[in-house]
């Protein structure tokens, strides 16, 4: 069987983030190794941080690519301080409703509009 080429595709310094990519990668389809999660039990609080290399095959790196930079773009329609239909105000960013579990509309009440329940 012959040996497929690897790339790596980045570096982290957390296993949390390591690991977040590598779950979004293989929800894709894309075969994902990660090298360097295999620090002392102390870890980065004592040792300081560790390089965490995500590596893919070289196939899959262009599409790899474009997923972590989805990833990590800024999300381009932040969701606004909002009045559910139940009249709870939702703290920004949140798109479901603590208090009744309705999600958030577009056209929804801006928190401070002079419609607001109250």
């Amino acid at each position: 069987m012959e040996e497929m080429p690897m790339a790596r595709l980045m570096v982290t310094e957390t296993e949390v983030d390591a690991s977040f990519y590598k779950a979004a990668l293989e929800g894709s389809g894309i075969s994902v190794f990660v090298s360097g999660m295999e620090g002392s039990v102390f870890g980065a609080a004592l040792d300081g941080p560790d390089e965490i290399e995500i590596i893919v095959y070289q196939k899959d790196l262009e599409a790899s690519q474009a997923i972590i930079a989805e990833l990590d773009e800024e999300p381009e329609n932040e969701i606004p301080t909002w009045i559910c239909s139940c009249g709870a105000e939702v703290d920004e960013g949140f798109g479901v409703c603590w208090s009744c579990g309705g999600e958030y509309d577009a056209g929804a009440k801006p928190h401070g509009s002079d419609n607001a329940p109250g």
